[in-house]
């Protein structure tokens, strides 16, 4: 991926100083923005698009409906990647992160309802994370869900001690090996499933088809819903924060453009994966008798068309990607704390000991997900589709401080946003907000 971004962003090589004299701010050579530093972030963010949430609502998507929301999966990518874009160039051109923004300019009462909604959001990506990997122990070991619950989340925590202690790179390549584990075994899937590509690339027509039925458009606001999630917002911004921390006004621009190249290049692969998802749903699972709206009889259907060998790459796959995902949930929750209530000065959140706290989110969650797991595998999809509507909430209280900060002059100077892209910011959150309000109307009446 830094490969990529080296040649895509004409990166010619030249050694990089890290610090001043004094600690402060330094001038880089021409050519010389750190792409080691800058690149990477976009990678660890696009674990957040192909969690467990993502899987639950791809697999029935397509098993329910064909190939009729694929559009709806890129469209809800390629949205999310423009507000990721957005965070990058909100934090590059201030140097701080989301938290620590709204923090300094929100009024404290404010602030306080935007922290309590990230806590919230952040607990809530926890149980989706834990339920998922407590799912794949399930279905790869027949573990109780509950004793599932606890393995996933000590698992993660110590993978999490064990990378963090050798630094941010051992941190990264965790987490590219188990988002490659992700993509990879999906790819052995589409292959096997051997899809209509005809029909694949005809399916956009089929799309106000499946948007006409009420659980169709359900379905597609929850595509979107588990694709933009509030954590992913704050982790971006912290992660970029950290690597920019340096950076003085003239070298920017060239350091927006390798942090977009990064984000778009990691969230195209998350986009490819989450159709590639739903493609082996529509291609295999269409008509079956299992109940594929949940993820333990996506892994039955997968079983009894294509063969127990394909349904052991599915759980493997679906466990990496609750893994990785509670990793960087971990991450997320200590940009969150540390931009809220971190002194000034204090050590960047990426580079304190997020374990530390994903100890207790892990707890919390933990003790939510026993709580309310009644039903067996029907109560973990239950549990997915509960997180998902938590996180649908808190998702205006980031992405309006986000809009906020996006058009002020006076934070972002040049980097600041023209009115017209302001007011599609201001219109894309409404619709957002009003999509989220229907799931939790839904939700409420049943």
């Amino acid at each position: 991926m830094s490969a990529l971004v080296k040649t895509l962003s004409g990166w010619k090589g030249a050694a990089v100083p890290q610090t001043g004299t004094g600690g402060g701010p330094v001038r880089l050579p021409a050519g010389g923005v750190p792409v080691r530093g800058m690149a990477g972030a976009g990678l660890l963010v696009a674990v957040g698009y192909v969690d467990p949430g993502n899987w639950a609502t791809d697999m029935a998507g397509g098993s329910l409906h064909g190939y009729g929301l694929l559009s709806v999966v890129a469209v809800a990518c390629l949205l999310a990647m423009a507000i990721q874009l957005l965070v990058a160039r909100v934090t590059l051109a201030t140097g701080a992160d989301l938290a620590t923004l709204t923090s300094r300019h929100m009024p404290r009462p404010v602030a306080l309802g935007i922290w309590l909604a990230g806590e919230a959001a952040i607990v809530a990506t926890a149980v989706a994370e834990l339920t998922g990997g407590a799912v794949a122990l399930l279905l790869l070991f027949g573990l109780p869900l509950a004793f599932g619950l606890i393995l996933t989340a000590v698992g993660s925590i110590l993978l999490m001690m064990h990378t963090h202690a050798r630094g941010q790179q051992a941190l990264e390549t965790c987490i590219n090996v188990l988002i490659a584990i992700v993509a990879v075994s999906f790819l052995l899937l589409v292959l096997k499933v051997g899809p209509d590509w005809s029909a694949a690339a005809a399916g956009i027509a089929e799309t106000p088809r499946a948007l006409s039925d009420k659980a169709g458009l359900l379905l597609a606001i929850g595509i979107v819903g588990a694709t933009i999630m509030p954590h992913n917002l704050y982790l971006h911004s912290g992660l970029i924060a950290d690597r920019a921390r340096h950076l003085v006004d003239a070298d920017k621009d060239k350091a927006l453009r390798i942090a977009s190249i990064d984000t778009m290049a990691a969230l195209g692969l998350a986009m490819l994966v989450n159709m590639a998802i739903m493609i082996v749903a529509a291609a295999s699972l269409g008509g079956s008798r299992f109940d594929v709206t949940s993820l333990a009889g996506a892994h039955q259907a997968i079983a009894v068309a294509l063969g127990v060998g394909p349904a052991l790459v599915f759980a493997i796959a679906l466990y990496a990607a609750g893994q990785s995902s509670a990793i960087t949930g971990m991450l997320a929750g200590r940009v969150l704390i540390q931009g809220f209530h971190g002194k000034k000065g204090a050590t960047p959140a990426a580079h304190s000991t997020p374990w530390l706290r994903g100890i207790v989110t892990r707890i919390i969650a933990v003790v939510i997900a026993t709580m309310m797991l009644t039903g067996g595998a029907a109560g973990a999809d239950g549990l997915l589709v509960l997180s998902q509507t938590v996180l649908g909430m808190a998702l205006p209280f980031v992405l309006v401080p986000l809009i906020v900060f996006a058009a002020r002059r006076d934070l972002l100077g040049r980097f600041a946003l023209p009115r017209v892209l302001v007011g599609a910011a201001v219109i894309t959150t409404a619709g957002l907000v009003a999509l989220d309000l229907l799931v939790l109307t839904e939700t409420l009446l049943g």
